[in-house]
């Protein structure tokens, strides 16, 4: 599939590209390669993103608990020049646009698996705002984003000292988190020991009800068997990221929580849907 003006799809930049890691970025990667949808990435260093957000008069979607702006990406442009700035509005823009091409992200046959998940972290306080899309199109599963983000964002402090920042803008990009999360030191995102071991089980243990889901049809890795869907794509942004940035003897062990169930989705998913240029 070709066009002469393919859609400009905005992504954190990092030492890893052309391999991404954000997680939202990462479902907003995995519905336009789903899509079979022709693409462009252009890479944003993290203290520039308010930047370009603003210079593409795309408005921030999220805020924090200060009530002061939450500019993030991805952002996805089309040639006519708008700008969708949020992972799932993406998702629809994309399956209204491109309906005939590639899959469908929310297949009208589907059983639904997995759609009334709830997050044992749904009443944890998280400091980095998580999107509702409430009244969306396709609003259940912008109710599955919103669970399947607090129960990962709950336990994000596994794999945030190990983000991968390009050297020369790590200094700026740190203070950014810094202030997000109210720390003083880079340090402070460093969990070991006995703490760190009790956020393990306390993750493992968060991720039972959602890998359960992933086990309804046995024929699988997906949660309607052989065929994804964009509920699919959402946890597999997430796994994207702690693939990306657990350490290698804590993601072989991952790997194995659950039956390998996450595994099977996670690599399947890279094979089959993402595509990184």
């Amino acid at each position: 599939m070709t066009d002469p003006k393919p859609l400009i799809f905005y992504d954190i930049s990092s030492p890893l590209q052309p391999r991404s890691y954000a997680p939202n970025p990462s479902k907003g990667r995995l519905a336009l390669s789903f899509k079979d949808v022709p693409f462009k990435t252009t890479w944003v260093e993290i203290p520039d993103i308010p930047k370009v957000r603003q210079g593409l008069h795309c408005p921030a979607t999220r805020k924090f608990d200060d009530g002061s702006n939450f500019y993030t990406l991805p952002m996805l442009q089309d040639p006519s020049g708008k700008v969708i700035g949020d992972s799932f509005d993406i998702a629809n823009y994309l399956e209204e646009t491109f309906p005939d091409s590639g899959g469908r992200l929310f297949p009208q046959d589907s059983t639904r698996t997995g759609l009334d998940y709830e997050s044992p972290q749904k009443d944890t306080t998280i400091l980095i705002p998580l999107t509702t899309n409430e009244g969306a199109k396709n609003e259940a599963y912008a109710r599955f984003n919103w669970h399947v983000d607090a129960t990962f964002t709950a336990h994000v402090i596994l794999v945030a000292y190990y983000m991968p920042f390009n050297p020369e803008t790590a200094e700026a990009t740190r203070a950014v988190f810094l202030k997000r999360a109210h720390l003083s030191s880079w340090d402070d995102f460093s969990v070991q020991g006995e703490g760190r071991e009790r956020i393990k089980a306390s993750f493992k243990e968060a991720l039972t009800s959602l890998a359960q889901l992933f086990t309804v049809h046995e024929d699988g890795p997906y949660l309607e068997g052989k065929e994804a869907n964009y509920a699919d794509l959402i946890v597999g942004g997430w796994l994207n990221m702690f693939s990306e940035c657990t350490p290698a003897d804590e993601w072989k062990d991952f790997r194995t929580w659950h039956g390998g169930v996450f595994a099977r989705l996670h690599d399947a998913l890279k094979e089959n849907y993402y595509v990184c240029k």
